[in-house]
């Protein structure tokens, strides 16, 4: 059975960066949270929880990205209660899929905020933990287990392998694009592959710029990419000894090499800063095209038209009336026949 901790990644970064004295995607001052880009318009965000004691279930929130802030949707998910890691939208059917605690594949309804348990992820009917699920604009589903593309059937959890992505283990960040259908995986230290659905084989893009104090851990374990290319991050940040917080970044495809914006830190009523491990990003709902009524045109009105003489070159009216003629004179006849008859 395959393994794996988000617990163990940060450890790693922490290794990494008391032994180099940062982590590789952070070398400057920390930035001050600047208004990210704006989303498509009618499109919306959400983050999902993964911290058991701010929220015992598994919470929904939808994101401000232009400051971070979350709002919480419902009531929380009892029933799945576990750490909520990546999540994908399923443009093919409107679904929300969420991978929960790595083990379990589940819907969420994001209205009311509940998630409900699918199927557990299985290969070869033997249950294994993913570290990221993604979904295609057509609905083709993926998940990544220990640095291998597999297939996801969306309705049974069973996984098929497609083949190694690259030499990592932590490609916790995974997204299509909605417009391309491009596969894009994050490692957690911040290397951007473009992933081939057909081999898994990753073809390494950057490594993200992400500005951080040289004494910070950070570690990606979120990946969105909304149709106007933004790429929305989910990255656990720690400095010294505190606990690590969940910050809100945006980049794009064009400026991966570029410094990468932050929005803020992920906080829930102006003050709460729960762990947040999974973005989901949801397009506009797309109004459902009404035919218009057809169109009926009125019946034509027939006009008959009177027979007409062939042109013989006689004017048929006074052939008219010389018939009318005939007609009266076999009456006048006619009455007097009719008359010796009733005498004889």
């Amino acid at each position: 059975m395959s393994i794996h901790s988000r617990t163990l990644g940060r450890v790693a970064a922490a290794v990494a960066a008391a032994s180099l004295g940062l982590v590789a995607i952070g070398v400057v001052a920390s930035p001050a949270a600047a208004a990210g880009p704006a989303l498509p318009t009618g499109s919306a965000l959400y983050a999902l929880s993964c911290d058991g004691q701010a929220f015992e279930d598994l919470t929904v929130f939808s994101v401000d990205v232009s400051t971070a802030a979350a709002t919480q949707v419902g009531d929380g998910s009892p029933d799945v209660d576990e750490c909520a890691y990546q999540a994908a939208w399923d443009a093919s059917t409107g679904t929300a899929y969420l991978d929960a605690d790595g083990g379990t594949l589940a819907t969420v309804d994001l209205t009311s905020g509940t998630a409900t348990a699918v199927a557990p992820f299985t290969i070869d009917d033997v249950e294994y933990d993913v570290d990221s699920i993604a979904i295609t604009p057509a609905g083709a589903a993926y998940a990544i287990v220990d640095g291998v593309l597999f297939t996801l059937d969306l309705t049974t959890g069973a996984l098929t392998a497609v083949g190694p992505i690259a030499n990592t283990l932590t490609l916790y960040s995974f997204a299509s694009d909605p417009t391309t259908g491009e596969l894009i995986a994050i490692s957690y230290d911040g290397e951007v592959y473009s992933v081939d659905p057909t081999t898994g084989a990753g073809t390494f893009l950057a490594d993200l710029d992400i500005p951080v104090d040289e004494s910070t851990r950070s570690s990606v374990f979120s990946l969105q990419i909304d149709s106007n290319g933004v790429y929305w991050l989910e990255i656990d940040v720690s400095s010294g000894e505190s606990a690590y917080v969940s910050q809100l970044w945006s980049t794009s495809r064009a400026t991966l090499a570029s410094p990468a914006v932050l929005s803020g830190t992920l906080t829930v009523n102006g003050d709460q800063t729960p762990l947040l491990e999974s973005l989901l990003w949801v397009p506009a709902a797309v109004a459902p095209v009404i035919p218009a009524e057809p169109v009926v045109e009125p019946a034509a009105v027939v006009v008959p038209v009177a027979p007409q003489l062939a042109n013989t070159g006689v004017d048929a009216a006074p052939i008219a009336a010389g018939g009318a003629l005939v007609a009266l004179l076999g009456v006048a006849l006619l009455v007097p026949a009719t008359r010796r008859r009733a005498t004889a």
